[in-house]
């Protein structure tokens, strides 16, 4: 019996010797971009764009981008399929890439200067900005792409957005024209974790046409009064998790989209987002929001157990619904529960006409007053749910708004209160009442089957909220006689995928 007890031990321990040594061959160890063959320096001041690209191209599974350093790039980096990617803990990928012209033509009316054209890399897609820059972490067509930090607060990606934050000043063209951070497009398996994403000259996150994006344990900042620089913008896409993480930006913290893209010789592409789950997450500013673009639709999207805003007015916004009145697409079984919100007032450096909790409106940009939809161009809005959400206070409790002939269908209220009343209470109108649920909620909330009704005092600002939203995409910081101030464009442009 000893002896069969030896016999079957030995033999387990060389299987686990030959399954450890095969892990071991399949596996190799990751290639350091600061040893041999690619011996980047690490200084911030060598440009290491190059280096970094072949070790992404060349190796296989692994890239270690070591540390402590930071490596200068000034150029989109391609990833790859099959691709792990780690950031040590007190290292940095900072771009710098170079201002240039997104639109083609645009001189700076301070300095009458023209940029040069934008650095396209073709294996980067450009989606909206057919003439802007490719993003700084870019690709189409991968598959089981991760980049993998050590710690969000010290492994860093930066995305060099001041040049840009600057020239927007300047020039409110250029707000937020700069290349997003991280953009894939038709790709699956994406994984972001443990790593910080800071300035980033556009917007942060933006995976489209994706299937299977999880983003854990990531944190996003760029400063407030940068319109355009959304942190966590998933478009189009279909099992997206997002857990664990911090954002705090100068736009929509995160915006659920379904784009209205096209590709050269096709025609526009609409295609769903579904199944999103956000769960244990802050957000400081500036809300959560669902579009503006929803040309595909948004289905199956739970939000829980998150933070929005803290006690000192860091959101002017809490959570917004904002769909494109021309081009409408479904939203379908959404889930708002346990929501801790802060206090919600407006600033001076990002939203003046904020103030509000939440904001359900159908008719962003609205360029037709009052229009009434018609069967081929009606939004379909259905069971939506909010419940067990805690707002300290805000300047008013919020909007909610369908339109003729498109009704709120299937909206639920439940255990909803504010612990300060609001100054201004609901407006609420155009919502099926026979699907209609509001229950504890404070201050009480009231639905018209027709136009808005509620708060009277609130009636006026409630108008004002909706004129706010049509300039919403061109309002920021402008210098004005030598100083930074809040403006907002006379004539504003309905810009599609905000």
């Amino acid at each position: 019996m000893a002896l069969q007890w030896f016999c079957v031990t030995f033999r387990d321990m060389l299987l686990m010797l030959a399954l450890a040594t095969a892990a071991n061959l399949a596996s190799p160890p990751p290639c350091d971009v600061r040893k041999a063959p690619y011996n980047a320096v690490g200084d911030n001041r060598t440009d290491e764009t190059a280096i970094l690209q072949r070790a992404i191209n060349e190796c296989k599974g692994d890239v270690l981008i070591s540390g402590p350093a930071t490596y200068l790039i000034t150029e989109s980096l391609v990833l790859a399929s099959d691709l792990t990617m780690r950031i040590d803990a007190n290292t940095a990928i900072h771009s710098e890439q170079p201002l240039c012209d997104p639109h083609g033509t645009t001189p700076d009316p301070s300095t009458g200067k023209v940029y040069p054209a934008c650095k396209q890399n073709p294996a980067c897609p450009t989606l909206y900005w057919k003439t802007g820059p490719t993003a700084i972490l870019c690709g189409t067509n991968l598959s089981n792409v991760a980049i993998i930090g050590a710690d969000p607060k010290t492994s860093l990606i930066d995305g060099g957005g001041w040049p840009w934050y600057t020239a927007g000043v300047s020039n409110h063209s250029m707000q937020g024209q700069g290349p997003r951070t991280y953009e894939l497009a038709w790709s699956k398996n994406l994984t972001l974790q443990r790593i910080g994403i800071h300035n980033s000259p556009s917007w942060t996150v933006h995976p489209t046409f994706c299937d299977g994006v999880k983003a854990d344990e990531i944190e996003i900042h760029n400063p407030r009064f940068t319109p355009n620089t959304d942190g966590f913008d998933p478009d189009s896409c279909t099992d997206v998790v997002l857990s664990g993480s911090l954002i705090d930006t100068g736009d929509d913290g995160i915006s659920i989209k379904s784009s209205n893209s096209s590709e050269p010789g096709s025609g526009h592409i609409m295609m769903p987002g579904r199944n999103i789950h956000i769960y244990n997450t802050t957000i400081l500013s500036r809300n959560v929001c669902l579009g503006s673009a929803t040309y595909g639709g948004i289905y199956d999207v739970v939000v829980e157990d998150c933070t929005i805003g803290d006690e000192d007015g860091s959101s002017p916004w809490a959570i917004k619904y904002k769909s494109h009145q021309n081009y409408p697409g479904p939203l379908v079984n959404h889930t708002w529960r346990r929501i801790k919100v802060g206090k919600i007032w407006p600033n001076n450096y990002q939203q003046k006409n904020g103030g509000y909790f939440m904001s359900i409106e159908l008719r962003y940009h609205p360029l037709i007053p009052n229009r009434t939809c018609h069967t081929w161009n009606c939004p379909i809005f259905e069971n939506i749910t909010f419940e067990d959400i805690a707002i300290t206070t805000a300047k008013r409790a919020g909007d909610v708004n369908g339109f003729q002939g498109a009704l709120l269908e299937g909206l639920t209220f439940k255990n909803v209160t504010f612990k300060e009343a609001p100054a201004q209470g609901w407006q609420c109108g155009f919502v099926d009442p026979d699907s209609f649920v509001a229950e504890d909620v404070y201050p009480k909330l009231e639905c018209s089957e027709g136009p808005r009704v509620g708060d009277s005092v609130g009636a006026a600002a409630a108008a004002a909220a909706t004129a706010a939203a049509a300039v919403e995409s061109c309002c920021g910081v402008r210098m004005q006689s030598g100083e930074l101030v809040w403006q907002c464009c006379d004539s504003p442009e309905a810009l599609d995928g905000e």
